[in-house]
């Protein structure tokens, strides 16, 4: 296995469980990949988990919906094998390894307009992991981004974003969040960080628990520097490790999980749209190694996609040391009541709440933009790496990273942008946040918007005036938190050649495969669940299970 993400972790571990030798090689220090530093979610039709809340879901419901998001491009031969394995893979994972989901109730499907879309159901979350049970492979665990913690590193969860946002109105609230701060601080009189992992993080450690329990054995700070071959088959691979190069031969076969081409420059530039200004979320070792080595044993991509890379609305921050801080702006800000993004000629381009604000921002050449809010806004919801209740705003704006200003026109000279085009593009949104539509993008019309908004706020929980200042900016740009762009597999993950013929003993699964979804995903958490569930198809196909 090459690459410790969800995809790699997974294939090891039930390929071990089903009694075969497996090593795992990790470029980095770190194990869990991109996975570590995701939201941890995976999108499941027809789960276990669903049935026994009372969801349930015709057999042909998925499929329906995800033909209709994805198109005429879709590879119906992987869907199929996707949505009989996506179940099966979370009741085996639950029967024998350490990983644990739950059903995220309340998140929506991504496309109400599709045949087969549902309101809730198909999104399982990892339950929160106890650090501690890591041992001393703890240390060599992959780090969440820290924008995703607390003020002072505190993990917090998806049912913890709530009580975060609410702790100074609710005393319930307030209880809930110091419990946590309690015990972090406890944790952290022992340990480097807290024991408490969620999200993506969560994912990971128990996913390595597992492997380690299998009988898997880890390599890291071992890069793969190629592939071994006989004829036309891939027979091992030859890695660096401790500097020195050492060659491993394959029984059963290799399998690519490397992690896709993120943090590779060149190939940004390739596939990337306005790469100048991209920000990549992504760990510093998903550099394409699978892909390249994969093509030169006659490997080749699958076809062109919907777009190239999982798209996330980014801002950054240099800190006084040279570090750069990337913060994702997902659901926490933006999609909030009261919050805009607005173009270098002062005025909006896309729906603030919807999934993919990357796209218009492509789309219209936004790039890069601003998000606009006022005083009560950023104290209530937070702006980027201002966390609700304000928290790091006055330290934020001395750095530089959010901009502060008394009135909207001075703000728009402060961010470069029109004043009298930014005001008019503030009063025309305040007059239809008051009616509670948005006649320029339709924000909040679809129930799906909803989420990224404030359900306890009307008419319209995405819709908020900008009124009392001071008022405030934060630069963001375009970037991803995975590639889609991927070889060309069969329903075993088996790599395909240019005849559409499988290279024995090569496999590619995790972002090193094709999406299935083709750059145009079902859901929230559907890009981790095609790294575990044909991660789990690999490892049941390397031992003829």
């Amino acid at each position: 296995m090459v690459g410790s993400g969800g995809a790699g972790l997974t294939a090891a571990t039930v390929a071990a469980r089903h009694g075969l030798e497996v090593l795992l090689v990790e470029k980095t220090a770190f194990f869990g990949g991109t996975t570590a530093l995701s939201g941890g979610g995976i999108w499941v039709p027809r789960s276990t988990l669903a049935a026994q809340a009372g969801i349930e879901e015709a057999p042909e419901s998925a499929s329906r919906y995800v033909h209709e998001v994805v198109g005429e491009s879709l590879r119906a031969d992987l869907l199929q094998a996707f949505l009989e394995a996506a179940p099966r893979m979370v009741d085996y994972l639950h029967e024998h390894t350490a990983v644990r989901f739950h059903l995220q109730r309340g998140f929506a499907d991504w496309h109400p307009a599709a045949a087969g879309f549902m309101r809730e159901g198909r999104l399982l979350c990892p339950v929160d992991y106890d650090g501690r049970d890591l041992g001393p492979h703890f240390a060599s665990l992959r780090p969440p981004l820290n924008e995703f913690n607390a003020p002072g590193g505190l993990m917090i969860g998806l049912p913890d974003m709530g009580h975060a946002a609410n702790m100074t109105r609710s005393l319930a609230s307030f209880r809930h969040m110091a419990r946590l701060g309690l015990a972090y601080a406890r944790d952290r009189l022992r340990h480097p960080r807290g024991m408490r992992l969620t999200m993506g993080n969560a994912l990971a450690a128990r996913l390595l628990r597992s492997a380690i329990d299998a009988g898997v054995s880890l390599w890291n700070h071992a890069p793969m520097t190629g592939l071994l071959t006989e004829g036309r088959s891939v027979t091992g691979i030859t890695v660096l490790r401790e500097g020195r190069p050492v060659q491993v031969n394959a029984r059963r076969g290799v399998v690519l999980a490397s992690g896709g081409f993120s943090a590779n420059a060149d190939m940004r530039r390739r596939y990337i749209p306005f790469a100048e200004h991209h920000v990549s979320l992504v760990p510093e070792g998903n550099t394409g190694d699978g892909l390249s080595k994969a093509q030169a044993c006659g490997g080749r991509f699958d076809g062109d996609n919907h777009s190239n890379a999982g798209w996330v609305v980014v801002s950054v921050l240099r800190e006084p040391d040279g570090r750069l801080r990337k913060f994702p702006h997902l659901f926490l800000d933006r999609g909030k009541p009261g919050c805009i993004a607005v173009n270098q000629d002062g005025r909006r381009f896309g729906n603030e709440s919807t999934t993919n604000l990357v796209e218009p921002m492509h789309r219209s050449g936004s790039v890069p933009a601003h998000l606009i809010c006022d005083d009560a806004f950023i104290h209530r919801y937070g702006l980027g790496l201002v966390r609700p209740g304000g928290w790091g705003l006055r330290r934020l704006v001395a750095a530089g990273y959010i901009i502060k200003a008394d009135s909207i026109e001075a703000l728009a000279l402060r961010i470069g942008t029109p004043p009298q085009a930014l005001a008019a593009t503030v009063s025309r949104f305040n007059a239809q946040a008051e009616s509670g539509i948005d006649e320029d993008f339709a924000r909040g019309k679809d129930k799906a918007d909803h989420f990224m908004g404030d359900p306890g706020h009307g008419p319209n929980p995405c819709l908020g005036p900008i009124r009392h200042g001071p008022f405030y900016a934060v630069q963001i740009f375009p970037g991803d938190s995975t590639t889609t762009v991927g070889l060309r597999v069969d329903t075993q993950a088996r790599v395909l050649d240019a005849a559409d013929q499988p290279i024995r003993g090569l496999h590619a699964i995790g972002l090193d495969m094709n999406s299935l979804w083709r750059g145009r995903a079902p859901g929230s958490g559907a890009n981790n669940t095609l790294g575990l569930t044909f991660g789990y198809i690999v490892g049941r196909a390397l031992a003829g299970a």
